[in-house]
Order: C-alpha cells, then structure tokens, then sequence
C-alpha cells in the first residue's frame, strides 16, 4: 500500500528517471553496468552516510544556541507527535535543521531532515512556524524526497553524459582545425560538427525544458498533497496563516507562461483557497 501511493504521488519522477536510466544504458551499452551504477548511487544516498552528505550540500546545521534550541525543540517535538499519530512509519530519527540564510524556505531531505532557513524563524510566529514544519512532515510520509533524489541521481548522470558528448564535438573540431583540412572535404566537416552541435544544444534544451514543466506538474501535485497533510495534523489554520503572510512579501511582477509552467509550487492563493475549504468543511462537519 505504502509502495502504491509512493509510485501514485510521485509518477513523473519516477518516469524521468527511467529516461535518464535509459539515456544512460543507450550511451554505456551495458544495462547491468548502469543498473548497477544507478543502484550502488541511490543505496548510498538513501543511507546513513548519504543523508549527511546531503545535509553538508544543502549547507545546514543543527540548532546551535540555546536561543535556537529553547525555542525550536518544544516546536518541532509537538509537530513531530503530531506527525507520527497520521503516520506511524515515519521515521524515528527525524531532525530540525537551519540553513543561514535570509530568505524565506523550508524542505525536507532524504529520510529523516527537515531544514528551515534563518529567514522563515525571524518571520513567522511561532505557531506559524508549526504549520510550515507540519507541511514537510507530508514531504516525508510520501516519498516526495526521494523520488526528487531519484531525480538529481538521474539528472547528474545525464549532465556528465552531455559534458562527455560536447566535449567529444570540441575535440572532433580541435582536431579538424590543428589538422587545417583544406578543401571541400575540410568544410563538410567543419559544417557538419557545427551542425551536431547546434542539433544537440536544441535537442538538450527542448528535453530539459519538458523535463522540467512534467516534473513541476508532479512537484505542484506533492506541495497540495503535503498542505493536506499539515490540515490532518492539525495545523491548517497555523499553515494559512504563514501563507498569508507568504502572499505578502512574496510577490513579485508578472512571470510568463514558460515560468509558471515550470513553477514548482502552486500558486500561493490556491493553496490558501484549498485549505481554507478543507478547514470549513471540518468546521460544517463539527457543527452538524
């Protein structure tokens, strides 16, 4: 069961990286090889030692000072068993975390990290802070972070095999101007590597470019379905709150269409309009 709603949730992602599996088994030649390579890399970012190193990545810390501590265990410990009372498979080492920095974001990592910036602990109360923290409980309980893992895995490979292939062109036209092939024969090659390139770059660009709307369409999906998990736990009202308050320092001038449809959030709004619904509903329910 737990096995379907991961794959239900997170479709795209799990598509994708099989693209990438097979872009990479078409380049290597050998499907065990990159069988092997693609399941050796997830394993290790799926342990112990590859969450740390995710964490030094992401560039965060444990709460350090007792100002941070005092103020963000007794915070974190009631979202944390309100979280676990929705979903008891969660994991029992799961940690808080601070990113120094001052704008304004929260995500989870791997299995059992939770990170907020310095920018959303000076901005939102305290119990506004419990609706964010409750959201990436959601995060966690679905797999939403590691089918996205599965995607940098993948993305990383496929970045390396594209760095392979441009440089393979260069060395093709390094090779054609050291040798300075004169004559007809010269300029077919010279217009024929340009042309690769030039193929090759539109290609890279028109795949990247539906990679990243599909997976945003995917993402939107995991950000509501983590909201509704926040609602669930409790925290609803405290996780309106800090959107509305969101709504009002985030915005900015117009995006276009290519970046709304690469937008990885829904639009803040109707993340507010659904839980509001769900919140009024409750409240309907409570009153019959």
């Amino acid at each position: 069961m737990r096995a379907f709603r991961f794959i239900a949730s997170n479709i795209m992602y799990i598509a994708w990286f099989a693209i990438y599996l097979l872009i990479a088994r078409i380049i290597l030649g050998d499907f065990i090889q990159v069988a092997l390579i693609y399941g050796a890399t997830i394993s290790f970012a799926l342990s112990t030692p590859g969450e740390m190193l995710l964490r030094i990545l992401e560039n965060c810390r444990e709460p350090a000072t007792e100002e941070e501590t005092s103020y963000l265990t007794p915070i974190f410990e009631e979202v944390l068993e309100s979280a676990k009372e929705i979903d008891p498979n969660l994991d029992e080492e799961i940690e808080l975390l601070i990113k120094d920095v001052m704008y304004v974001d929260s995500f989870a990592v791997g299995k059992k990290t939770i990170v907020i910036t310095k920018g959303v602990i000076e901005t939102f109360t305290a119990d506004e802070l419990k609706g964010i923290i409750s959201r990436e409980f959601g995060n966690l309980s679905s797999g939403h972070t590691k089918a996205k893992l599965l995607t940098r895995i993948g993305n990383f490979f496929f970045t390396v095999s594209v760095w392979f292939f441009k440089l393979l062109l260069n060395i093709l036209l390094f090779i054609n101007n050291i040798v300075a092939i004169r004559g007809i024969k010269g300029m077919i090659l010279t217009a024929l590597i340009y042309i690769a390139r030039f193929l090759f770059d539109m290609n890279i660009f028109i795949f990247i470019t539906v990679s990243e709307i599909m997976l945003a369409i995917n993402s939107q999906a995991n950000e509501s379905e983590a909201d509704i998990f926040a609602h669930k736990m409790g925290y609803g009202r405290e996780l309106i709150s800090a959107l509305y308050l969101l709504q009002k320092i985030s915005i900015t001038g117009e995006a276009s269409l290519l970046e709304r449809a690469k937008a990885t959030h829904p639009h803040i709004a109707f993340r507010i309009r659904d839980l509001e619904s769900l919140e009024n509903m409750e409240i309907a329910e409570v009153e019959e």
